[in-house]
Formats: structure tokens, C-alpha cells, sequence
């Protein structure tokens, strides 16, 4: 049994906040951190856009699977079994309970925040889930305009709100080669240039979610 099994759940009761598409970008980029990672993707939302991504991937790497709050505990225990490196939870908007149980599973609860008031506004229930569990979390800013302030005063803004919880210096732009690379059933990692800005992002981010496990 892989006793180092590392669960990231990416959460937030706002829909379109890109929960599903940083989800995919963090088991790719941990499947691909090192040889013969073993990384599980978990849905959680019934709209299982991860497991459409998956139908499009020509690659078995990594094994996504459309999981129920009742039974992620068992899949937990399976994924630690096989001796998993990394699990990514991703969960459904204004799902109270499915939220619940992928925030006490995490190791580390990552929530998309994209700039403006209505996602901002929206964190606090997702992050009194956090605290009350005692798991710790990091905002992770997405759908960042190339231009102009909203990034730098969204990120003022939570860190005043919550100063317990960090801002991931790493954000991610509004990119139309995030969806293209989705489409496509890759990561930015796999389809885009590797000096692209994109690219860069996500190893960024990705690097940011390690060194907080």
C-alpha cells in the first residue's frame, strides 16, 4: 500500500469557475511530474464533463472515473490499494454535500476563483466547508484577463477577506488554447508549445499545489 497518496479536490459552489479544467491540467501535469506516476481523476459532477474529456483522450493515463459522494471513501481505499500517487477530486457547483465530502478527503482544496465580485462573493461557503473541516486551501485565479487590474484586485481582495488562505502566485489566463486542448482530449501540456504561455501556467500552478503537499 502507497502510504504518500497526495488528494487535491478543486472546489467551489460557483459554476463556470474552470473547476473541471484545472482539475484535468493538475492529473495530466501530475502524470507527467515523474515516470510512472500513478494518477486518478475523480468526477463528482453529474455533468461529468471530465469523463467527456476522457472519451476524447486516446491515452489510458490517467484513470478517470465518474464517482458518487457516497462512494468516494471506497474509491479513496481502491486508489491508495493500487498504490496511486495522486488523486484530483472534481466537484460539482451548489452541491453542498458532495463538496463536504471531497473537501474532508483532500490533502489540499484548491478554489478557482475567476476575477470579479460574483465568484469572490461566492467563496465563502466553500471555504467555511474548508475551515471546518481542517483542511488548508489555496484561491487559485483563473480566466485572468490579459489586460487589466481585475487580477491584482481580486487577489487584494480575497487575501483581505481571508488571510488564511493563499492566492496562488500562479494564474491562469483566458486562453482560447485551454479549450482546444480539451477538445482535443489533451492538457495544455500535451497540444500546446512548451514555451507556451499557457504551458508555463500550468507547470507553475502545478509546482505551487506540490510544495503545499
Amino acid at each position: 500500500m502507497n502510504r504518500k497518496m497526495k488528494v487535491v479536490a478543486v472546489a467551489t459552489q460557483k459554476g463556470g469557475a474552470g473547476k473541471s479544467t484545472i482539475s484535468i491540467h493538475l492529473a495530466v501535469q501530475a502524470m507527467l511530474s515523474k515516470k510512472d506516476a500513478q494518477v486518478v481523476l475523480l468526477d463528482l459532477d453529474p455533468q461529468g464533463s471530465v469523463v467527456d474529456w476522457a472519451k476524447l483522450r486516446e491515452l489510458d493515463d490517467p484513470v478517470v472515473l465518474q464517482a458518487m459522494p457516497g462512494n468516494l471513501s471506497a474509491y479513496l481505499v481502491q486508489a491508495q490499494e493500487d498504490g496511486t500517487d495522486f488523486v484530483v477530486i472534481d466537484t460539482p457547483p451548489h452541491a453542498g454535500g458532495t463538496i463536504d465530502a471531497a473537501i474532508r478527503a483532500a490533502d489540499l482544496v484548491i478554489i478557482p476563483i475567476r476575477p470579479g465580485p460574483f465568484d469572490i462573493n461566492a467563496a465563502v461557503g466553500t471555504v467555511e466547508i474548508m475551515k471546518q473541516s481542517g483542511r488548508t486551501g489555496m484561491f487559485v485565479l483563473s480566466q485572468v484577463a490579459a489586460v487589466g487590474p481585475e487580477g491584482d484586485d481580486t487577489a487584494a481582495v480575497l487575501q483581505e477577506l481571508y488571510p488564511d488562505v493563499p492566492v496562488a502566485k500562479a494564474r491562469l489566463g483566458q486562453r482560447k488554447a485551454f479549450m482546444q486542448a480539451l477538445i482535443s482530449g489533451q492538457a495544455i501540456t500535451e497540444f500546446d508549445r512548451p514555451n507556451s504561455k499557457a504551458v508555463g501556467e500550468i507547470k507553475a500552478l502545478f509546482r505551487e499545489v506540490r510544495s503545499r503537499l
